[in-house]
């Protein structure tokens, strides 16, 4: 999305850009992205997630029938599912539906693949969307304890609505790709003006460089939003390589786990 030009993309809005109706897919869930590192996210950032759109009920039931599907007790071809927990719609993060809402299950056993589905109304893929992602991951590695397999055994199936690219919550994430020269400034090879999410990054990339290099102190910012990744590309300038100890702590996958979700039972 960052690349695509503008017949590629659905719709360009003054903070984002977006694609419809994308069914992504890969044949391993051998993921490889820290939630710190990469994303700049926190811990806290998944416990809230995973508090947000699990229900602790639902969640063992559907474990339990994904065991019997994955063990070969039930009738081969069926297939399992689970709703993301439902939120009121006058809370005003939640006005327009879920993000995440629903999840699906089939095969694991000697006949198919194990394949988990996630369905989506909406996500921001260079940004939260990792957080969904590591979920994703979490819930395969339950799954398989019950069956016998590992995340890396399992297919993985994306149904989202609409993908989403945030002109500045996405940068952290660009910092991984060492794509500082691209993001500065128009280049022949990928002018601005062919580019509409790439000229909403260097838009909000701009600012944030400008800011910092002016000296605006950070508590003089008020919108929130935009003050987490002038801190963050702080950082980033302080820790490029991330050895420092200033930069984010590691929160790779094989740390996260539903424990919040089961200590609040």
């Amino acid at each position: 999305m960052l690349f695509a030009k503008r017949e590629d993309l659905d719709f360009v809005a003054s903070i984002d850009t977006m694609v419809y109706d994308n069914v992504l897919s890969c044949d391993s869930m051998r993921f490889d992205f820290d939630l710190g590192r990469d994303l700049w996210l926190t811990k806290s950032r998944f416990t809230v997630l995973q508090r947000d759109y699990l229900d602790l009920y639902e969640l063992n039931n559907f474990l339990d029938r994904c065991k019997s599907i994955g063990l070969g007790e039930a009738k081969r071809g069926v297939v399992t599912q689970m709703f993301a927990r439902q939120h009121a719609r006058g809370q005003k993060k939640y006005r327009w539906g879920n993000c995440m809402m629903a999840w699906s299950f089939r095969g694991g056993n000697k006949h198919e693949q194990p394949t988990l589905t996630m369905h989506s109304r909406v996500s921001y893929i260079a940004y939260i969307g990792g957080a969904d992602l590591a979920l994703c991951y979490v819930l395969a590695r339950e799954i398989g304890k019950k069956i016998g397999c590992k995340p890396r055994d399992f297919a993985f199936r994306w149904h989202v609505d609409s993908l989403q690219f945030h002109g500045f919550k996405s940068i952290p994430y660009l910092f991984r790709f060492g794509l500082d020269d691209v993001l500065r400034e128009d280049t022949d090879e990928y002018p601005s003006a062919d580019y509409p999410t790439l000229k909403l990054v260097r838009r909000w990339w701009g600012v944030m460089v400008h800011k910092h290099e002016d000296g605006v102190p950070l508590e003089d910012e008020k919108y929130g939003p935009l003050r987490r990744i002038r801190r963050r590309y702080g950082e980033h300038l302080l820790d490029p390589d991330h050895d420092r100890g200033i930069s984010p702590p590691r929160i790779p996958l094989k740390e996260l786990t539903f424990d919040p979700l089961r200590q609040r039972g």
